[in-house]
């Protein structure tokens, strides 16, 4: 069984219990998701373009200082499904924000991304992968990776 650092225990312990005693001063944590499910809808579906995706990109950093403050309605600490649900919150935020990110970057359509703004592909100049890092801070950075081609050469899809 691996070892469990005492200290990071501690802080993830006081990470839930922080949630757990929030004022209900800010937005329910469910609410924050449902906005967030719907912004995603709305802007970064399969279909987007530049104005839709920078929207989206608001709306989700809005959204991640709102869960901050966000509040759970069961202040229990056994098989508490709210606490669940706003550490999940977090999750969804940061990779809603990844998608939205590298989905402004990528300037062409791809797979299942269709700019309707850029509706060509572009092997030349975006044949490669998006790498979305945050380096320690709560900003996204845009690095590049190149593409293996193996088996399948890519091929363009048709709608």
């Amino acid at each position: 069984m691996p070892e469990v650092d005492d200290a990071k225990l501690h802080e993830d312990e006081q990470r839930l219990k922080e949630i757990i005693e929030r004022p209900k001063t800010g937005r329910r944590v469910s609410e924050i998701k449902d906005e967030l499910g719907t912004t995603m809808n709305q802007y970064v579906a399969v279909y987007r373009e530049e104005e839709g995706l920078q929207k989206a990109h608001e709306v989700v950093r809005r959204l991640k200082e709102e869960a901050k403050t966000a509040y759970v309605d069961d202040q229990g600490t056994v098989f508490n499904q709210d606490v669940l649900g706003a550490v999940e919150l977090g999750y969804m935020l940061d990779c809603s924000e990844a998608i939205v990110v590298a989905a402004i970057e990528r300037k062409e359509s791809r797979g299942a991304q269709f700019r309707v703004d850029y509706p060509d592909r572009n092997d030349e100049e975006w044949q490669k992968h998006i790498d979305i890092s945050r380096n320690g801070d709560d900003v996204p950075h845009v690095s590049y990776s190149p593409v293996t081609i193996t088996q399948w050469e890519p091929e363009e899809r048709k709608y």
